[in-house]
């Protein structure tokens, strides 16, 4: 019977929080909030958000007991800190279960659920730039009416951006797959063997805590795994750091859309009142159109330098994360190094001396 209690309340902490946090939904109503500096976000606000986001799916037919629960905590913050590093959500142990689930113990939970939700955001802000990418493929046509020079430069600076987006997707959703599947499934399925196997409480709390280390060493938050996970980290602001920049070119090429069509109007406006002096030589129309397509040019430009910067430094960092993936000590990392890794494209790269 305690075994039954134990494994329902577990199954209460995490498995319903990761239910709210796999919705895309969740982060399309938090994020504009927490986009915005750390101390000027209200807790009663985001707790708001979040009942209204619970409404608005699955999770409002849940126990109302467990989402009663559920909280909104921020974490202590530093000057320059976003909203999103240090926004996690709270589950209030209570008595008699607060004996079990101690301030230790779900501060490692903490732990585990901030590791997840910055993964999750990641893959929110792929998916977002995969979006704009997909509705201006739609519209690409449009561009095929443009001089060769704009053309040339903007497959180019579009191709850059697709295949970083790609390299950016594969690591995310490997490393998305092998937490959830080598790590928590495996750990949890080992964790209810042990809870059935049980002679009395004293042993749940013996598989307990077996399970609660193993979920935190195979994740990256151990104290062995503190260089792989600062590179982890630092790999996410990048995939952030590149989302803001395909937002910008995208951004850009529909504004030169709109201004090139208005000015395509224009000159047929001319082409009807031949008397205008808008249609002579030199006249504003021909030299806002030169005009344009310089500014677009240089923007491509500028955009491609950019995401040059930031793939030299992704594909450095993500080498170097890679490479030590076969020395750490958990056997179970080498199965992320082969889904990361399948092609052996890396460790030819870097091969053993």
């Amino acid at each position: 019977m305690g075994s039954m209690i134990y494994g329902n309340t577990f199954n209460s902490i995490l498995e319903d929080i990761l239910k709210l946090t796999c919705i895309q939904y969740v982060m399309d109503i938090v994020g504009p909030e927490l986009s915005e500096p750390a101390n000027t976000i209200s807790s009663f606000k985001l707790a708001g958000l979040l009942e209204s986001a619970i409404r608005s799916f699955n999770p409002q037919y849940d126990d109302r007991d467990i989402l009663d629960r559920l909280r909104v905590k921020m974490m202590a913050h530093n000057t320059g800190d976003r909203g999103w590093d240090v926004f996690p959500f709270d589950y209030e142990a209570t008595v008699p279960l607060n004996t079990v689930f101690t301030e230790s113990v779900m501060g490692r939970y903490l732990r585990m659920f901030n590791f997840l939700w910055k993964l999750r955001r990641v893959e929110h802000a792929l998916i977002g730039a995969w979006k704009t990418m997909k509705l201006n493929s739609v519209a690409s046509h449009f561009f095929n009416k443009l001089q060769n020079a704009v053309r040339l430069q903007l497959v180019m600076t579009s191709r850059k951006c697709q295949v970083l987006w790609d390299d950016m997707n594969h690591f995310v959703m490997n490393l998305q797959y092998y937490i959830m599947f080598e790590v928590l499934e495996v750990s949890w399925s080992k964790f209810l063997n042990e809870m059935e196997v049980a002679k009395d409480l004293d042993d749940l709390p013996a598989a307990h805590e077996i399970y609660l280390h193993s979920i935190i060493e195979k994740s990256l938050l151990g104290e062995r795994s503190q260089t792989l996970y600062k590179t982890l980290f630092v790999l996410f602001d990048l995939i952030l750091r590149f989302r803001s920049h395909a937002d910008r070119l995208y951004e850009g090429i529909h504004e030169f859309q709109a201004k090139m069509t208005d000015s395509s109007r224009d000159k047929s406006k001319s082409r009807l009142h031949p008397n205008d002096k808008t249609s002579k030589p030199g006249s504003w129309v021909s030299e806002g159109r030169k005009a344009l397509t310089q500014r677009a040019i240089a923007f491509l430009r500028n955009i491609e330098q950019d995401l040059d910067a930031i793939g030299k430094e992704y594909s450095s960092l993500l080498e170097g994360f890679i490479s030590q993936l076969p020395v750490q000590k958990d056997i179970d990392l080498k199965f992320l190094l082969f889904r990361l890794d399948f092609t052996e494209f890396y460790s030819r790269m870097h091969p053993k001396t």
